[in-house]
């Protein structure tokens, strides 16, 4: 049995890391939630393992807090028929602490939103899963 992830980010350094381990998740438009009260913006995906040797997935749960304001393009929010493939996180200082995370899905998808600063987590949830495939990807 493998124990999975429990990760924080408070910077961009941490950010990029965590960026790196969500690479390739799938999430679903409705698995994305907003509290406006607690300014937390959260989601559930199936996360790809890049850490582990073999191919394999596991359930997991990212979300970020001290979220002001969020922007979507190209996705239907509430949809479990939209389905997300994450490629990066990124953050854009403004005034430091706060700046812009910008979430990057394939088909020119995104997710941007304002934060007072940098605070995310991921959590592993239950047990992974074998695939078949590695995800791929092109070069450019």
């Amino acid at each position: 049995m493998n124990k999975g992830l429990k990760l924080i980010a408070l910077d961009q350094e941490q950010l990029t890391i965590l960026s790196s381990l969500t690479q390739d998740s799938i999430i679903k438009a409705d698995d994305i939630g907003y509290d406006k009260n607690s300014k937390r913006l959260a989601f559930l995906m199936n996360r790809y393992r890049h850490e582990e040797s073999k191919s394999s997935r596991i359930r997991s749960a990212l979300h970020f807090d001290y979220v002001d304001s969020i922007k979507f393009l190209g996705i239907d929010l509430g949809s479990s028929k939209d389905i997300l493939v994450l490629l990066t996180i990124k953050f854009v200082t403004k005034s430091k602490p706060s700046g812009s995370i910008f979430l990057e899905f394939a088909d020119n998808k995104s997710l941007t939103f304002n934060v007072e600063n940098i605070e995310a987590f991921l959590t592993d949830i239950g047990e992974s899963w074998v695939i078949p495939n590695k995800p791929i990807h092109g070069k450019d």
